[in-house]
Formats: structure tokens, sequence, C-alpha cells
């Protein structure tokens, strides 16, 4: 019981790349919180504004739909239109940070890359030995 509660559990039943990423995360998780944290900060952040773009969407084509007469003259859908694309601008130049940032994070954990590396030809490695004849 007391060396499971020190032992971090892994899913190793991945290809060796997925079991590389994995240990990628876990490596920089406990070297640099602040990367990890950022980067999953802005995944999270970059789901969130799809998100918002798609409900600015169906928000327009359902406007478009339910406009009788001419689109021109429905201030609503034109109000829609006008709030929209200043919101997409705004979320737009997020993004774009986004990915300035997310860029400058993955330089900075691809520093971790051959500890990643080597955990998982470690862990292989140690799979394999269980195949030798004793």
């Amino acid at each position: 019981p007391e060396v499971s509660t020190k032992v971090t559990v892994i899913n190793f039943s991945l290809s060796p790349s997925g079991l590389e990423d994995q240990m990628l995360g876990l490596v920089v998780a406990q070297e640099r919180p602040d990367l990890e944290e950022a980067k999953n900060t802005l995944i999270v952040n970059n789901a969130r504004m799809q998100t918002e773009l798609k409900d600015i969407e169906d928000t327009i084509l359902n406007l478009l739909s339910e406009s009788k007469g001419s689109p021109v003259d429905d201030e609503n859908l034109i109000n829609a239109l006008d709030a929209s694309k200043i919101k997409s601008a705004e979320i737009q130049a997020k993004v774009q940070i986004a990915q300035e940032t997310e860029r400058d994070i993955d330089q900075t954990r691809l520093k971790y890359v051959p500890v990643s590396v080597r955990t998982q030809l470690l862990f292989f490695c140690t799979t394999a030995l269980a195949k030798v004849d004793p």
C-alpha cells in the first residue's frame, strides 16, 4: 500500500509514440508546471472560442432563415451581423495570440523530448525482458 501511493499510474497500453507523448506531458508537468498549465489553458480557451464562433454562425443562420422579406431591411439581422463581426474579429485576434503562445510553449517542451523518448524505450525494453527465457 505504501508503494502504490507513491507510484503514478500511467496508461502504457498505447503505441510507443502515444507513450512518448504521455511521458512528455508528465515530465513537463513535473519540471515546468507553469508551461503545462499554460498549454492546458490554451487548449480550453481555443475550444471555447471555437464554440463561440459556431454559436455566432448558428445565430446568423437562424436569423437569416427567419427573416421575412429583404435581409437588408431586418434591423435585428443587421445588428446581429455587426455584433458578430466585432466578436469574430476579437476571437480571431485571441486565436492568433494563442497560436503564437502555443508555438513558444511547444518550443520549450521540445527540450524535454529526449527524456520522454528514453522513458518510452526503457519501458519497452523492460517489457521485452519478460520474454527472455530464464
